[in-house]
């Protein structure tokens, strides 16, 4: 009886061990990793696929960038897009979710082309007809690309054509859920959250162009201006997806800004052997250089910048937890490690 007793006793020791280890453990691990998705832009054939195939591992949906609009103010893939497409759905499809993003771009041979054209998104949206044959013109593309749903990303939206918008986005919404399709929304950081947006889609909200071809040199997003932007959200009766930026920007002296990769940014560093510095406001990355005589200032975002956003987002409020990432093609070495690590 005595030994039973004992046994009985060992036991009852070790399950209380086993609950105290649990207690213990970090509240991070428990938290668990972000979901990430990404944006596979169409004018970065090669280097977007490369990102997405040393990465797929940490993303859950791969977002086509994208579909523009023509001199019909009808929607089309340019051919590399198309390719994108093609190879996303022949390697991935069983695996990630594949959207296609339709943006009021308006490209025309022999003309200018005219990024985020309002004029663009008031004809397609004006009145019920104009709205109708635009979602029947997404249906349409959607048909010739198999993909699991549709991502709107308009901007610049007239303060005029607001109501009409949110019509467009509840038609439409109607109409992909019949065809079993998903529906995402991107908005920008100044749109107006405190008018009501339609159940059913997905909406994501861009994090970033803090700094950019627009300012002077800084990061494209800095935790001050996350602190506004939750503040704007929670006006909305929606949730959201939140948007970050990888990459940055060059400072010319005097001069507007060039873009720049994650990848070109460390070429840079490495092939000039500079020292940089990490911003205290934004953990980006910024350094200086010299280039045939012009002094240069470049910021940009590494896998810890990306990191500390999201993790600056979640202490603020946990039940934020998928994240879209702007975007492959030139993703550096670490971003691109980074993201496969997030399974």
């Amino acid at each position: 009886m005595k030994k039973i007793f004992t046994f009985f006793i060992v036991v009852l020791l070790l399950l209380t061990g086993c609950n105290g280890s649990e207690a213990k453990k970090d509240p991070q691990q428990e938290k668990g990793k972000p979901k990430l998705s990404i944006w596979l832009p169409e004018w970065q054939l090669k280097s977007t696929i490369e990102n997405i195939e040393k990465s797929s591992g940490g993303l859950q949906s791969l977002r086509v960038f994208g579909a523009y609009f023509n001199e019909k103010d009808a929607p089309f893939l340019t051919d590399t897009a198309a390719k994108i497409h093609r190879h996303m759905y022949n390697n991935f499809r069983d695996s990630h979710t594949i959207l296609l993003t339709f943006i009021n771009d308006y490209v025309v041979d022999g003309k200018p082309s005219v990024q985020k054209d309002s004029a663009l998104l008031h004809r397609l949206i004006k009145d019920e007809q104009a709205r109708k044959k635009h979602i029947n013109d997404i249906t349409s593309t959607v048909e010739q690309f198999e993909v699991d749903g549709v991502e709107i990303d308009y901007e610049k939206i007239a303060k005029e054509d607001i109501e009409n918008y949110i019509l467009f986005l509840q038609e439409l919404y109607d109409v992909l859920q019949k065809k079993g399709l998903s529906m995402h929304v991107v908005l920008v950081p100044s749109f107006p959250f405190e008018i009501p947006l339609p159940d059913g889609p997905s909406y994501t909200v861009m994090a970033y162009n803090v700094h950019g071809y627009h300012s002077g040199p800084g990061a494209k997003a800095t935790f001050p201006f996350l602190d506004q932007l939750l503040v704007k959200m929670e006006k909305s009766n929606q949730k959201f997806d939140i948007a970050f930026a990888t990459g940055g920007f060059t400072w010319p002296k005097s001069e507007k800004a060039i873009a720049l990769t994650g990848d070109e940014a460390k070429q840079l560093i490495n092939s000039k052997n500079l020292a940089t510095k990490r911003d205290k406001d934004s953990a980006a990355v910024y350094f200086y250089y010299k280039d045939q005589d012009i002094n240069y200032e470049a910021w940009y975002a590494d896998a810890k910048t990306l990191e500390s956003w999201i993790a600056y987002i979640q202490e603020k409020d946990p039940k934020y937890e998928h994240f879209i990432l702007w975007r492959a093609g030139g993703l550096s070495e670490g971003t691109v490690q980074w993201i496969a690590e997030q399974k």
